[in-house]
C-alpha cells in the first residue's frame, strides 16, 4: 500500500513533465521555427539569465528569489499531482507576486538599467558624474584635515565591498560635501567606521574594516591600519584624515602615500577611475649590422 501511496505522485510527476515537453515540441513544430533561431533564442534567454543572476548575486534580493522560487516549485507540483485546493491558493498568490516584483527589485532594476546604460553614449555624461563626485571628497577632506576631523572613507571599484556595507548603517545617498561633513562631525552618531562609496552614491556609513597585520603599520593608527587592510584584499581606493596630525592619506593595492596636499588627492581619485589601457606591443629593433664596406672580403 505504501509503494502504491508513493508511485502514483510519482507516476503523475513523470506524466506531467512529458506532456509538457510533448506540448513544447509541438508548438515548434506548427511555428516552423529554424534550427538557427531556436540556438539564437535559447542562447539569448542564457544571456538574460546570467546578467540577472551576476546582478542578484550578493545582494539581499537572493533570498527573496529563492523563496520564490520554492513557491514555483510547489506550484509545478501542485499542478502534476492535480492538488485543486494548493493550486488555487498558489495560482492566486503568483498572481499578486508577478504585480509585486517590480517593487520587490526595484534597486536591483535601477542597477540593472544603470549597467546597461553604462555604454560609449554616456562615457561622457558619467565622467563628469565621477568628476563631481571627486571634487566633493577632495573638498570634504581639505576641509576636514584643516578642522583635524577624523575620517575614512572608501571608494568602490570592480571588487564589491557588501560584506563590509552590511557592518554600517545603509544611506544609498548622493555624494556631496555637506553630507561627507556632517557624517564624519566628531558628534554625529556615524561619525566612527568608514564610509563606502559606489556607483558614485553612498551606499553605508560607520562600517567596519579589517585591520592590517603588516609590519609596515606597526606605527599607524586605526584609521589607517584599517585602510590598508582593506588595500591589501581589494581593489578599493581609501582616503583617511587623521584627528591627529591633520594630514591626509590615500591607500590602495596594499601601498599607503601619506601627508598629501589636496591636488594629490584630485589626481590619484581620477586614476584610480581611469580605465586600464593595454600596452602596445614594442618594435622589434633590427640587432643585425650592417656589413662594413671598408671591411675585406
Amino acid at each position: 500500500m505504501q509503494m502504491e501511496f508513493l508511485s502514483r505522485p510519482i507516476a503523475n510527476v513523470i506524466i506531467f513533465i512529458a506532456d509538457q515537453a510533448q506540448i513544447f515540441w509541438g508548438n515548434l513544430a506548427l511555428l516552423n521555427f529554424s534550427w538557427q533561431q531556436i540556438v539564437i533564442d535559447i542562447l539569448l534567454v542564457a544571456v538574460i539569465f546570467y546578467f540577472t543572476f551576476s546582478l542578484l548575486k550578493g545582494s539581499r534580493a537572493v533570498h527573496v528569489l529563492l523563496g520564490l522560487s520554492f513557491i514555483g516549485v510547489f506550484y509545478f507540483l501542485s499542478q502534476a499531482l492535480q492538488l485543486v485546493a494548493l493550486g488555487w491558493l498558489l495560482d492566486r498568490f503568483l498572481t499578486v507576486v508577478l504585480v509585486a516584483i517590480p517593487i520587490i527589485f526595484q534597486r536591483e532594476l535601477r542597477m540593472g538599467l544603470e549597467r546597461l546604460g553604462h555604454t560609449t553614449l554616456f562615457s561622457k555624461q558619467q565622467k563628469r558624474r565621477i568628476d563631481r563626485m571627486i571634487m566633493s571628497i577632495v573638498d570634504a577632506c581639505d576641509v576636514m584635515a584643516k578642522a583635524k576631523t577624523g575620517a575614512l572613507i572608501v571608494l568602490e571599484h570592480t571588487v564589491p565591498l557588501k560584506e563590509y556595507t552590511d557592518t554600517g548603517i545603509e544611506l544609498g545617498a548622493k555624494v556631496s560635501k555637506e553630507l561627507l561633513l556632517s557624517i564624519f562631525k566628531p558628534k554625529s552618531p556615524l561619525h566612527d567606521g568608514a564610509v563606502i562609496i559606489g556607483n558614485e552614491r553612498i551606499h553605508a556609513a560607520s562600517c567596519i574594516l579589517p585591520h592590517s597585520f603588516e609590519n609596515t603599520a606597526s606605527g599607524m593608527g586605526t584609521r589607517h591600519k584599517a585602510a590598508l587592510g582593506l588595500s591589501e584584499n581589494t581593489d578599493a581606493s581609501i582616503v583617511v584624515v587623521s584627528e591627529e596630525r591633520g594630514t591626509i592619506s590615500f591607500a590602495k593595492h596594499g601601498k599607503m602615500q601619506t601627508n598629501i596636499d589636496p591636488a594629490e588627492l584630485q589626481s590619484l581619485l581620477n586614476k584610480s577611475f581611469q580605465p586600464l589601457k593595454k600596452k602596445k606591443p614594442k618594435a622589434l629593433k633590427n640587432t643585425s649590422k650592417k656589413p662594413n664596406k671598408k671591411q675585406k672580403a
